[in-house]
């Protein structure tokens, strides 16, 4: 294992090199070097994005970090409208809906590194940023991407340049200033399973300095994965149907029903040395669950059941599964029926005590104010204060079948309170410099009930959770020379979570701990606190050289970390163990470079991470009275290096071409046997190989007439493991997708007409799994979506 980081780095050397050569192509022994990257000489062919990943407004080519940054505009053109549907656009980045155990929530990763539990306990290891203002959890992320200005990711730990810790790295949302210029447009989509949306967007002047800008979409399509009745359409197989007659549906997944607005107000008198921006938006999610189809049952394969008789004289098997490749489950989300449980012991629950919806929902509102003041000509103050709430149901049937052997109902409240302060200035032309602090408060809550009548469970929760975070930090760029610059930041944070389990009967007594009772093995968790505390001190040191305008190299080293806790989901007083924060070393060095008269723009990067006390979850805990679990804890070290790439070219005028390619190779250099992970697993969510490639020609169709732009787009994604400890029903297969749009434009713009075919292979797979075999017998996937079509107009004015 130790060899192989040193073979990458004499290929990262190989490709900056390779890329010095190819530029020397391109230029005059007597160029110019110039620090802001400026090529005055040749036209810029690849789009030109100002990012402000390092505080300060700076060209993407001029910033030596591993980020991608697009335009909102470039984002529409690659049928990108949502924040999961940026895995298409980035190296290395796993974005995607995350199970329906988890509610209305994404599963972030980048480089490896992210979190697929959307428990308010629980630290996401990619930060997601709504201009500039930290968003703290990965429930209710699932952010639609309307009137963006750009989308900046950011890859590797960001805890010296973004307001909270980002072990893996940062996704950033910057929506469109309101400014002097009075424009906007109104967008609308049909397309397939009855597809409405509804975009708009304006922005006006209130009087001079003094700006607006409104903005709103609506969002539905049917849901593509159907529910049936198992008891309808097999009436001898001893399960009641439920409906009769008709199709025996009775109802759908994967819908989406979304509506959402924000206003902006911007006050920036010219030649001021003030500038306010006031931002409040809304959205309501009233989506269905995840598409989620049952792909294993086998009450054999698990101490949970009398293999013979689970529930009423029906064994829960392969009966229960669909075509593998049919949108389809037999999911009813309702309780009832006759149980043996773990002890042999029978249970009845009464038919329809406990019944829910396939419906996951998500209600958020925020409010943020900037404030910009510049002291003098060298020095700004800047501050973020912010608040934000977000609220939701979701309705959960994790079996995938009539059974019921696991049914459950979350509802999640969190509110939280930002406030971030810095002081950026220059000294002369040899530093930039920022120095802050952050300030983050959350109080969340977790309520419902669960029902898992083969261990006994049948329990309410409503479990309060608070998260406080205090920090410093500081960030400098020394200018040495025109071309040479030497980075160094610092930041240290003070972490403090609580956790209060409440654990009762439905009817709102306490468990009676009596053995072979009801929930006896959960007596003892109501009202037990945990606590985690703990500080963290990161930094990053960095240096990178301009050769030429064309092309900058750089390194640096940065740490990062995600912070520890309690957890969340005991299912006995014994299971209430903390879990360390896992940390991490990146060793990086890139280049970035303008080719062949700007026609190609090729970055690349190559970084090694030293992984300290990963953070998985455990599902089984043999030292636990109940050694069914579902627990944090810290598996071990792992060193992870890769490469990432990016391309733009424009080989003839109007043909545009862009890709991307991300490679991780990972390996576990210490385990903690107690976890059941063993040396030669991997991580979850570490693909080998993510890959991207666009390609579109804009065709003048002639005077006043106006241009024809088709567009194909390619994605592919090897396989991954889903869970710390890997086995063929938990990982997840490889998948290419292929997109197609073709675009009508008036001359002017101001007419769109776009057509195009998401998944045009009509690909059948799985973005993640909920298996547990060992414990329940079972293992569900969450189904991506099928082939459709849209067709959208869009007026600008």
């Amino acid at each position: 294992m130790a060899r192989a980081p040193f073979t990458c780095r004499r290929t990262a050397s190989a490709v900056i090199a390779l890329a010095t050569g190819l530029t020397g192509l391109t230029l005059s022994p007597g160029s110019a070097h110039a620090q802001d990257g400026a090529q005055d000489s040749a036209q810029v062919h690849a789009p030109e994005i100002i990012v402000t990943a390092q505080f300060r407004e700076q060209r993407l080519q001029d910033t030596p970090i591993a980020i991608t940054a697009t335009s909102g505009d470039q984002l529409a053109a690659k049928s990108v409208d949502s924040v999961t549907d940026l895995t298409a656009i980035a190296p290395n980045v796993n974005l995607s809906e995350a199970t329906g155990l988890n509610g209305s929530a994404v599963q972030a990763y980048i480089r490896g590194i992210g979190q697929n539990d959307s428990s308010f306990a629980l630290e996401p290891g990619v930060g997601i940023y709504i201009d500039d203002v930290y968003y703290g959890t990965t429930f209710g992320a699932i952010l639609d991407l309307n009137d963006l200005d750009r989308v900046e990711v950011l890859r590797g730990p960001q805890g010296t340049l973004s307001g909270k810790n980002s072990i893996g790295g940062s996704i950033k949302l910057f929506s469109r200033k309101p400014d002097e210029v009075s424009d906007g447009f109104v967008e609308a989509t049909t397309g397939s399973y009855g597809r409405i949306d509804l975009r708009a967007s304006a922005g006006f002047t209130i009087a001079d300095g003094l700006y607006a800008r409104i903005s709103g979409v609506s969002k539905h399509t049917d849901g593509f994965f159907k529910l049936y009745d198992y008891g309808c359409l097999n009436p001898d197989s001893g399960i009641a149907p439920t409906v009769g007659g008709g199709d025996c549906q009775t109802g759908t997944e994967g819908g989406v029903d979304v509506q959402g607005g924000r206003l902006a107000l911007r006050y920036a008198p010219v030649g001021s040395s003030l500038e306010i921006n006031l931002i409040g938006d809304y959205a309501m999610n009233k989506s269905e669950q995840v598409a989620t189809k049952l792909i294993y049952a086998n009450s054999n394969d698990t101490r949970s059941y009398d293999a013979a008789d689970p529930m009423g004289g029906v064994p829960f098997d392969s009966r229960f599964l669909t075509g593998p490749k049919s949108y389809s489950s037999y999911a009813n989300y309702a309780s009832g029926g006759n149980y043996t449980t773990i002890f042999g012991t029978p249970l009845q629950v009464a038919p329809g005590t406990f019944d829910t919806s396939p419906q996951s929902t998500a209600k958020s509102w925020g409010v943020a104010g900037t404030v910009d003041f510049k002291l003098t000509d060298f020095l700004a103050v800047k501050s973020i204060t912010a608040y934000r709430e977000a609220s939701g149901t979701s309705g959960i049937d994790l079996d995938g079948s009539p059974l019921s052997v696991l049914v459950q109902e979350f509802d999640y409240e969190h509110a939280q309170f930002t406030q971030e302060l810095r002081l950026s200035g220059q000294v002369g032309t040899l530093v930039d410099f920022t120095v802050g602090g952050y300030y983050y408060d959350a109080d969340d809550n977790i309520a419902g009930r669960s029902l898992i009548p083969t261990a006994m469970f049948d329990f309410v929760q409503d479990d309060p959770i608070s998260n406080r975070s205090v920090s410093a930090f500081a960030h400098s760029e020394f200018h040495l020379t025109p071309d040479l610059n030497v980075i160094a930041g610092i930041r240290y944070t003070d972490d403090k979570k609580t956790y209060q389990f409440t654990r009762r009967n439905p009817d709102g007594t306490l468990p009676s701990g009596i053995p072979l009772t009801t929930n006896f093995l959960v007596a003892g968790l109501d009202g037990e606190v945990g606590l985690f505390k703990g500080t963290r001190t990161d930094y990053r040191l960095g240096v990178n050289y301009r050769f030429m305008p064309e092309l900058m190299v750089y390194a640096q080293i940065a740490t990062g970390y995600k912070g520890g806790g309690i957890n969340p989901r005991p299912y006995t007083p014994d299971q209430i163990v903390p879990f360390d924060p896992e940390t991490l070393t990146t060793y990086e060095a890139g280049f970035k470079s303008d080719l062949l008269n700007n026609r190609v723009r090729f970055n690349g990067t190559f970084f090694f991470n030293r992984y300290k006390d990963l953070q998985i979850n455990r599902y089984f805990c043999p030292e636990s009275v109940s050694p069914t679990c579902s627990q944090p804890a810290n598996a071990g070290d792992a060193d992870v290096w890769g490469l990432e790439a990016e391309l733009f070219a424009e080989p003839i005028d109007n043909l545009t071409i862009d890709g991307a390619m991300g490679y991780l190779n990972f390996d576990y250099t210490r385990v903690d046997p107690t976890t059941f992970v063993e040396e030669d697993m991997v991580a979850p969510f570490n693909p080998s190989w993510q890959l991207s490639a666009g390609m579109q020609y804009k065709a003048q169709l002639g005077d006043g007439i106006g241009t024809l732009t088709p567009r194909v787009d390619w994605t592919y994604q090897s396989s991954f493991y889903f869970n710390s400890v890997n086995n063929p029903d938990n990982q997840i297969g490889s998948r290419s997708l292929f997109n197609l749009r073709l675009t009508y434009a008036s001359d002017d713009e101001t007419w769109q007409v776009s057509t195009g075919i998401t998944n045009l292979f009509d690909k059948f797979y799985y973005t993640g799994v909920s298996e547990n075999v060992q414990n329940y017998g079972v293992n569900t996937g969450s189904v991506g979506r099928p082939r459709e079509w849209f067709l959208s107009v869009r007026r600008a004015f």
